[in-house]
């Protein structure tokens, strides 16, 4: 009997062992993300240095070296020599093209999900020669998924494909990348023609796919030779910017959360007029912690006592937003579609005249606070932009939190990224406390049945628009 090499041996069984952790983060899936990953910046540094029509030209001369053709009588192979002839001096001219340049990046300070952000790019040509087709474009995105993506996000329908595909993750790999990065770029910028010292502004754009931070630090010049062959890629601006980019948000139906504006004499005012919000009520003697504002002066010097004015005011209610931003047993997906549905909420609560409490757990029970009198809703769009997942942490501290502030909330909304017996048991309690709440649950997979949703309304995680204005 003859034994197979110790190598190959173990090669045997580090494959079957990759089999069969595939999914369960084996050491044969890191393995493949180490080189599908080194794999794509391999081709991304090709591609975008090869223009379409040197593709077409080696294709060409691929085709007639296959067939064989007599350099003496073939035309074929004249035109074969004639495209390599092409290709090399494309290839030379490029690589000689050089360019001294500056740039500025005029950004704003925020975007949006699925808004397109335009913004201005100021150029200066450095150099003592003048350029001619230059164009610029931001290099800085990376498309391809992280590693926890690659081990822990599965293709739809991945478990349909055969053994092979299931193994080796190929098709997963290729989706995750198709969801793209942080941001996708639109192009390039139009020629640039700049004489030696002069100036000129461009316009570029792209398209935020993600929120948080969006960091700018790799813009490039390309510099293409004159037959469209090839073209030099130059780093100009290595600087970092950065744009803060809100969720994305969906439209809602018209929502009945209970709660009315109550009068009273003292509070915040819901008026959009500055002043005093309320009617006029009469007068009356000063007392200690009363507004100077409020001091009636022709009844001072008639009464010789400072008396102030009394007005009837008008106080709002206030909400909570709840934010489920557990990983466990959901993933990031899931709990990017809960913020978006949280943002949805506070974008629409700016028009009304409430308080909005956002709560969510971190590394410890956060509150942050918007409405009329304490701070715009914009904070509450920057706070949910640069919220992070976490695997750590009970829902118990969660709903301490939600309780604490129960006796002052109208009504409270509370935004699942997912479904589980953690979750269940969180809403079974935090119901029992009489508090008045509207549930959403984002979903992947089976619907729950209506018993254990306990009015909660189910969003699926593809159809989340959709299933928001069935409710």
């Amino acid at each position: 009997m003859i034994c197979p090499p110790l190598p190959l041996f173990r090669s045997y069984v580090f494959l079957f062992l990759g089999m069969n952790e595939i999914g369960q983060n084996g050491g044969f899936c890191k393995w493949l993300y180490r080189n599908y990953r080194h794999g794509s910046s391999v081709n991304h540094f090709v591609r975008s240095r090869v223009r379409p029509a040197a593709w077409l030209l080696m294709g060409g001369c691929g085709a007639s070296a296959l067939m064989g053709s007599n350099v003496e009588k073939s035309l074929v192979a004249i035109l074969a020599i004639v495209f390599f002839a092409l290709l090399s001096v494309g290839l030379f001219w490029a690589y000689l093209r050089k360019a001294k340049i500056s740039a500025h990046r005029e950004l704003p300070h925020t975007g949006a999900v699925g808004e397109l952000l335009n913004y201005q790019v100021s150029v200066r040509n450095e150099g003592r020669r003048g350029l001619r087709d230059v164009f610029l474009r931001e290099a800085g995105d990376d498309s391809r998924p992280t590693e926890w993506e690659f081990l822990h996000l599965k293709e739809p329908g991945e478990e349909d494909r055969n053994l092979f595909d299931r193994t080796f993750a190929f098709y997963r790999w290729k989706w995750l990348k198709a969801r793209g990065g942080t941001w996708e770029g639109r192009g390039r910028s139009e020629a640039l023609d700049l004489e030696p010292g002069g100036r000129q502004r461009v316009s570029l754009s792209l398209m935020p796919l993600r929120r948080g931070v969006l960091r700018l630090n790799d813009l490039r010049a390309e510099l293409p030779d004159p037959l469209a062959l090839f073209q030099r890629r130059r780093a100009i601006l290595n600087e970092e910017h950065e744009v803060l980019i809100i969720p994305k948000r969906y439209r809602l139906p018209n929502l009945e959360l209970g709660g009315r504006s109550e009068l009273k004499v003292g509070g915040e005012t819901a008026s959009n007029v500055r002043g005093e919000g309320g009617e006029f009520m009469g007068l009356r003697e000063y007392r200690e912690g009363d507004s100077l504002r409020k001091i009636h002066w022709k009844a001072w010097a008639r009464t010789g006592q400072p008396i102030v004015k009394e007005f009837e005011e008008v106080r709002f209610p206030r909400y909570g937003l709840v934010l489920d931003t557990n990983l466990r047993e959901s993933g990031p997906q899931l709990l990017e579609e809960a913020i978006s549905v949280a943002a949805s909420f506070v974008s629409t609560m700016d028009r009304e005249s409430c308080l909005l409490d956002l709560m969510f757990v971190r590394e410890e029970p956060e509150v942050f606070t918007a409405g009329r009198g304490v701070a715009r809703a914009d904070r509450l769009m920057e706070v949910l932009a640069r919220v992070e997942g976490s695997e750590e942490g009970s829902y118990d501290s969660l709903r301490q939190l939600v309780l604490q502030y129960a006796t002052e909330m109208t009504a409270c909304v509370v935004v699942l990224s997912g479904w589980c017996p953690e979750r269940e048991d969180f809403l079974t309690r935090l119901r029992s406390s009489g508090l008045e709440l509207r549930v959403y649950v984002i979903g992947a997979g089976e619907e729950p049945s209506v018993e254990h949703l306990a009015g909660g309304q189910w969003l699926r995680m593809d159809h989340v628009q959709e299933d928001l204005l069935k409710g």
